[in-house]
This record gives C-alpha cells, structure tokens and sequence, in this order.
C-alpha cells in the first residue's frame, strides 16, 4: 500500500497561523483593557474618575501607534507588547495626577520621582530601540516614546478635583 501525498503550502499555513495568532492577541488584549478598566471601576468607584484615567494612556496608545505607521513601520506583537508596557507604566503617572495631595511640598517630592523615574524608563528602553534585534527595537522604541507621552498627557489632560 502506497502512502498519498499531502501537499503543503507551507506559505500560506505560516499566514494563517500568524493571523490566527493575531486574532488571539487582540482578544487577550480586549479582556485585558476590560480587566484594567474593571479594576479601577471597583478601586476608584466613579466612572468619570476611570474615563479620566483612561484618556492620557489611550491618547499615549494612539499617537505612539500612529507614530510607527507614519514611520512606515507595520505594528508587530512585540509594538503590541511595547504598548501594554505603555500601559501599565503610564497608568501610574494618571493615578498620581488623578490623586489629591495632602501638600504642595509632597506632591512636589513625587512629581519629581516620577519625572526621574520616566527619565530612566525613557533612557532604558531607549538604548533598546537602537538594537539590531528587531524584537529589542520595536519594544524599545514603542515603551520609551509611549512613556514620555503618557507622562506628558497625564499631566495635561486630567483633571483633578482636590477633596
């Protein structure tokens, strides 16, 4: 008995496995936002505060996104790694600026912690968006620029309300 051959075309496979793989991300990436937006529902109790929150990063999400594909970089999953980075790093910033302070010479204390601490991120990940690694430049370059932003757009765009 003769085996049948089975033709593979192994170009068009590894497309569909990569747009598989991409239809699987941005499904994890939706239930992560859904999860963070959760969370901070149940922490800061009031839906203006989360949408308030919520704008500097997505501002930082979309100028950084836009950035690459005016650079005519295609956004890969390790952009899409950078940008949760991004994420998880800027949501600090919205939350120290979304806080009331107890005085001016605190809230002055931690402003300047964050700007240092945003200098070294930007710096880290910085040197890393001049690697050779594809994988080491894209989220070098998409975490430093997205956490510079969303410093800038914390700063700028919440409001705070003193209690």
């Amino acid at each position: 008995t003769s085996q049948p051959f089975i033709l593979l075309d192994m170009k068009l496979e590894s497309e569909q496995m990569f747009q598989d793989y991409r239809r699987e991300v941005a499904k994890y990436a939706t239930l992560g936002a859904l999860a963070i937006v959760t969370l901070l529902l149940l922490s800061l109790r009031s839906a203006r505060r989360v949408f308030n929150v919520s704008i500097p990063l997505v501002a930082a999400v979309i100028v950084v996104t836009a950035l690459l594909a005016l650079n005519g970089q295609a956004l890969s999953i390790f952009h899409l790694i950078g940008l949760l980075l991004v994420v998880a790093v800027g949501s600090n910033y919205t939350l120290f600026f979304d806080h009331p302070s107890i005085s001016k010479q605190d809230r002055m204390r931690t402003l300047t912690s964050l700007l240092f601490a945003n200098l070294s991120t930007m710096m880290g990940f910085g040197l890393l968006s001049f690697s050779q690694s594809p994988v080491l430049n894209a989220i070098g370059s998409t975490v430093a620029l997205g956490a510079f932003l969303s410093l800038i757009f914390s700063a700028v765009l919440i409001t705070r309300h003193d209690k």
